[in-house]
């Protein structure tokens, strides 16, 4: 069980016992459970899966706005930064904009350079036409069920580093216990989108549905590789080192997270 990184439950007819659960919780592993349209909507995460959990905590808890506004910037810039390099990488106008706007992102982001920087992507990367909408064309159904699981990816991570996923960086919801993993997860989705565009293709997509075949792939996103600290490593290996870096950022042991990029 400990060599498990997911389970997803998929059918409306699968059966699993409380103390399943509870093994699985314990071995730290996501379980994801989607809905009638085989889309995830709820995720079983452990509550504490880390030796010094409260003493990390703590430090969470008392980041200052400061230090939050520190943190966005590293996340924002380096989101950027991966959008401008796929755009490239794939020869799509835009990238220079992006670089350009990587460079202006300030504490907090008070620019909002991220936004500025969605709609140029977007339009530079989707088919003409084509919008970024959940009920979307081709690709936002895939889009959806991929970063649905990057976000569980990302959480599973955070909670292993002894992070609380309820208190955010830069999102905040009352309503939302993943807030920490929306913003960890930002610098990741380029790399979600890269597999997108390079494996799945529209015809594979049933009335802009995803089919299993289709979901299988989409799960290998999570062991593509991304180049962290001067090492490639696959996502699901980065998402901790990202999250390990989180943590020692709120006790004072860094001033730098480790945050993926493309490779050359």
């Amino acid at each position: 069980m400990e060599d498990l990184g997911f389970v997803i439950i998929d059918n409306p007819q699968i059966v699993i016992t409380a103390p399943c659960l509870a093994k699985l919780s314990e071995a730290n592993v996501a379980v994801v459970i989607t809905n009638s349209l085989h889309m995830p909507i709820a995720s079983l995460m452990p509550y504490d899966a880390h030796s010094i959990s409260h003493e990390i905590f703590a430090a969470q808890n008392a980041a200052t706005e400061a230090v939050n506004g520190r943190l966005w910037r590293q996340i924002v810039r380096q989101k950027i930064i991966n959008q401008a390099m796929l755009l490239k990488g794939l020869k799509k106008d835009g990238f220079d904009k992006l670089e350009g706007l990587a460079e202006k992102v300030k504490n907090k982001d008070e620019q909002n350079c991220e936004a500025q920087a969605a709609r140029i992507y977007f339009q530079a990367l989707l088919p003409p036409g084509v919008h970024r909408d959940p009920d979307g064309a081709w690709p936002n159904a895939a889009l959806n069920y991929d970063y649905a699981i990057l976000r569980a990816a990302i959480a599973r991570a955070l909670i292993g580093s002894g992070l609380l996923c309820i208190k955010g960086i830069h999102h905040h919801n009352r309503y939302n216990a993943f807030c920490l993993a929306d913003d960890v997860m930002e610098p990741y989705r380029p790399f979600i989108d890269q597999y997108i565009f390079s494996k799945v293709k529209p015809f594979d997509m049933e009335w802009n549905e995803v089919s299993q075949p289709v979901k299988a792939r989409l799960l290998e996103a999570l062991t593509c590789d991304v180049s962290l600290d001067g090492m490639r490593r696959p996502l699901m290996v980065a998402a901790t080192w990202t999250s390990a870096s989180l943590a020692k950022y709120y006790l004072g042991k860094t001033d730098k997270l480790s945050l993926p990029s493309f490779y050359d």
